[in-house]
């Protein structure tokens, strides 16, 4: 049986402990995240989402990502959410609306939403004591009852 030398055991005792070092580092930094994730437009055929329903028209979105912290921070980056060969329509501003537990829990402030579809939200929402099955949706000017993008792949 072969043993390996003591040098390639010291380079990989580093690659390993390099490896956990790094792991760790990557978990510590979304710690305080209780979801991250890509949002994808509204499309016709989508399902009513905790009492919203889709927007009236198919939305498109470039990459885009929301993320809710366990503070009840929300921070949402809209890239490209345009209605195909129509751009933004009579969407001048967006919310984000937060879902825990299989309903509606807090929305946020409205920003505005350029024409190229382009949007930047940060706020702060009250969040339940337990939060399960996290979700944001995106709501055109303030309306909480209809979502044109969502949380999920």
């Amino acid at each position: 049986m072969h043993r390996p030398s003591r040098t390639a055991s010291f380079v990989l005792g580093g690659l390993a402990a390099a490896t956990l070092v790094t792991g760790t580092a990557a978990i510590a930094a979304d710690a305080d995240a209780l979801l991250k994730a890509p949002l994808q437009g509204s499309i016709l055929s989508d399902p009513p989402l905790f009492g919203a329903t889709r927007g009236g028209a198919p939305w498109q979105i470039g990459t885009s990502e929301a993320k809710l912290e366990l503070d009840g921070t929300v921070k949402v980056t809209i890239a490209g959410l345009l209605i195909p060969g129509v751009g933004v329509g009579q969407v001048r501003n967006v919310t984000a609306t937060v879902a825990c537990n299989g309903e509606r829990v807090a929305t946020t402030a409205a920003v505005p939403l350029s024409a190229a579809g382009n949007a930047q939200i940060k706020d702060d929402v009250t969040l339940p004591v337990r939060c399960l099955a996290p979700a944001v949706l995106i709501n055109p000017n303030g309306n909480a009852n209809v979502y044109i993008a969502a949380t999920g792949h």
